[in-house]
């Protein structure tokens, strides 16, 4: 049975400290975090241990293997994962993985550090550490099997790992449990940041990997933005896949690429699309497993409605501009295309298009191509939407509405309208701003 679990992200820290289980209209909240922990190789880091002074001798402590700098992190390699780099066909463009030099633990070679070394005149007392707690903050969540990930894209400094799971076995009886990095310590340098993933049917679980470090005022795109897929039966990569240069018009481009939805025609696990939103410049780029490629299209409806463009969260008031973020795909026709329903973040607009139009590389050189899309409804006022998705044995879009603080949903049977639309639970507090679902 697949059950629907929206993560809200907080635009303060949680203070939610009792164990007694709290529900949210028909929701039940079974994790809150204060602030995040880890859980990495046993140990559990509460704050960062190794100051300025360590940094200065890493090259002539007798201790470096097992020490962190500014810009990789050092272990034993205890968990024997040096074969971690186990080549596979299915890597075809991208880098080769292989253990580095100094350390026991493999990242791909085109990668320089897990946290860049910045500048000189940015070389902060935050940006030596390998974990300030305070800036991990959890921004998409996806439960497979017993097994929920939970993602920490890099926009700080301090985040030893941006894929993370927990097991459901093991981490159920707290409700703030230790993230463990995925699929562990050593091997999760092999990603940059990461925003969302999406779990398929064939045991996969893809990704995109924007490559991009979001320092304020210090953004560095450290490898190129792709797709990454693991193979969830051995945890290991089977794919790597980087965006060709048309799909990526600007170096703010990789920011925007924030979720991902996976499709498979007819049940072949070796002919699947990934759509992959961009809402920073407002495209879609669709990626054929199959003919490993990718193309970028461009429409109106991937922008923005600058009309609803005003937030105010948890008490914060600001303008925003996300254009096209969430796709969710309806069940099969019997043409075998599906409905991919779609909007902007900053919009209360639900568009479709079909996935066959979607998945034909050529369809933008048709004149006719713009006329594909519709336009579904209006959700109503200060209904701006996240994440939704789509449920196969009801028909019902649950939507994560960051301006009300709640989750609604909607029967696609009905025509869509202010008044069609039900709020499932909303929490000014516990819902400041749900920004990540799985089902």
């Amino acid at each position: 049975m697949r059950q629907l679990v929206f993560l809200p992200l907080l635009l303060a820290a949680s203070t939610v400290t009792s164990q007694i289980v709290r529900t949210l209209g028909p929701f039940q909240e079974v994790f809150a975090w204060k602030q995040i922990t880890f859980n990495i190789q046993g140990s559990m880091p509460l704050q960062d241990r190794f100051g300025e002074l360590d940094v200065q001798e890493e090259s002539t402590s007798e201790g470096v293997q097992k020490r962190h700098t500014s810009d990789i992190v050092f272990h034993n390699d205890n968990e024997g994962e040096r074969d971690w780099n186990t080549q596979n066909s299915r890597l075809r463009t991208t880098t080769t993985i292989r253990p580095s030099r100094n350390t026991g633990w493999n990242r791909p070679s085109s990668t320089s550090t897990t946290t860049p070394r910045p500048s000189s005149a940015l070389f902060t007392d935050e940006s030596r550490q390998f974990f300030v707690q305070y800036n991990n903050l959890p921004m998409g969540v996806e439960r497979v099997g017993r097994r929920v990930f939970i993602t920490l894209p890099r926009r700080r400094y301090g985040i030893p790992a941006t894929l993370n799971y927990l097991h459901l076995d093991q981490d159920s009886n707290t409700r703030s449990p230790s993230l463990r990095p995925y699929p562990n310590f050593s091997a999760s340098s092999y990603l940059t940041s990461v925003y969302r993933t999406r779990a398929d049917r064939c045991g996969r679980l893809w990704m995109v990997d924007t490559g991009m470090l979001e320092i304020p005022n210090n953004r560095q795109q450290v490898q190129p933005p792709a797709i990454v897929v693991y193979d969830l039966n051995t945890d290991r990569p089977i794919l790597r896949y980087n965006f060709k240069t048309s799909d990526i018009p600007s170096a703010i481009t990789p920011t925007g690429l924030a979720s991902i939805t996976v499709d498979i025609p007819d049940n072949d696990c070796n002919d699947a699309y990934a759509y992959v939103p961009d809402l920073a410049t407002y495209g879609l780029i669709v990626f054929s497993l199959k003919s490993n490629d990718s193309w970028r299209l461009s429409h109106n409806f991937f922008s923005f409605n600058p009309l609803v463009g005003n937030l105010n969260l948890a008490g914060q008031r600001f303008q925003w501009n996300d254009g096209i973020f969430s796709i969710t795909l309806t069940n099969p026709t019997s043409a075998g295309c599906r409905d991919a329903f779609f909007h902007a973040m900053i919009g209360t607009d639900e568009f479709s298009v079909s996935t066959c139009t979607l998945r034909n590389r050529t369809a933008s050189e048709d004149s006719n191509f713009w006329s594909l899309f519709s336009i579904i409804g209006n959700r109503g006022a200060n209904s701006q939407s996240t994440m939704h998705g789509y449920h196969a044995g009801s028909n019902v879009i649950f939507f994560a509405d960051i301006a009300r603080s709640a989750v609604s949903c909607w029967n696609t049977g009905n025509p869509l309208s202010s008044s069609t639309v039900g709020i499932l639970a909303s929490d000014t507090r516990r819902l400041g701003y749900p920004s990540g679902k799985c089902r």
